[in-house]
């Protein structure tokens, strides 16, 4: 079968969804990926095909879709073959009754563990692994005392304060370590491409970095690492489900109010961070 795998926006998404792509290249379906990021990850998906989104899937046998509450899923999901459609959650009321083709994501497992199990239920296959692969030459962890830091993600308010990650870095860097920040202050990746980003923390001793794309590279690609959340039962969903790394997030009452909800930041320490990092993260 010729099959579309349709993501949400984020690389985390592509990421995760590219399990069942993988999957079904394993299974010798012909799969295009539909995610506006991955094909910048070059070799490391070398043999895979992507595209950008699009909204004609007149060719498909068949649409694998991230539902993400969009006009685009909408209009997917009401098309004339069948969609299987992954929902992070789903309500009757906003998105119609669920259909036998149809997973709602079990919120107290990763997005990897449940898009694994979506998989299996759909088609049989439950292998955790997306298919990304080293490029020639590169060791893994080569530089164990550099420790990779990103301190942005996809929406600001889940951004844990910049000044906060400088001052984690003046202590790695007192204790001995390496610390490299993989974006500039305003936000901008300092690599060219997915490709290099990929390379750089592969070879990288440990990650830290807020709840984002680069956290599940690091994940999927065997480093240690810790990672910021807003909120611990959303990272009970979202956090990277590949090798697990440790996760700081504010304590949870903080949740209960909105004004204490909005201050989030103010409840994770740098003291706590590094305490984390040194602790549990890297002695591995």
């Amino acid at each position: 079968m010729k099959i579309a795998v349709v993501t949400a926006s984020g690389i985390g998404d592509g990421l995760i969804l590219h399990i069942a792509s993988h999957n079904l290249v394993q299974m010798e379906h012909e799969v295009i990926t539909f995610n506006d990021h991955l094909a910048g990850f070059g070799e490391w998906f070398r043999g895979y095909s992507f595209s950008n989104q699009p909204l004609l899937f007149a060719q498909f046998d068949a649409v694998i879709l991230q539902h993400d509450n969009s006009p685009k899923a909408k209009q997917i999901r009401a098309l004339d073959l069948p969609v299987y459609t992954f929902y992070g959650s789903h309500q009757v009321s906003k998105h119609g009754a669920l259909r036998d083709t149809d997973y709602v994501a079990n919120p107290n497992q990763t997005m990897v563990d449940n898009i694994t199990k979506a998989m299996e239920k759909w088609f049989g296959v439950a292998s955790k692994e997306n298919g990304m692969t080293p490029l020639a030459g590169l060791v893994h962890r080569k530089y164990p005392s550099r420790v990779a830091i990103h301190t942005t993600s996809g929406a600001r308010e889940k951004n844990w304060p910049q000044e906060k990650f400088y001052h984690v870095a003046k202590k790695l860097q007192n204790m001995g370590y390496d610390p490299v920040f993989i974006n500039e202050p305003g936000g901008r990746p300092i690599f060219a491409s997915l490709e290099d980003l990929a390379s750089f923390i592969y070879e990288s001793g440990a990650f830290l970095g807020n709840d984002s794309g680069p956290g599940h590279i690091a994940s999927y690609l065997k480093i240690p690492s810790l990672i910021i959340g807003k909120e611990e039962k959303q990272m009970r969903l979202w956090r990277p489900g590949w090798m697990a790394p440790e996760v700081l997030t504010p304590p949870a009452w903080s949740a209960h109010w909105k004004w204490t909800r909005n201050k989030w930041k103010h409840f994770i320490t740098t003291r706590s961070v590094i305490k984390t990092l040194k602790c549990k993260v890297l002695k591995n």
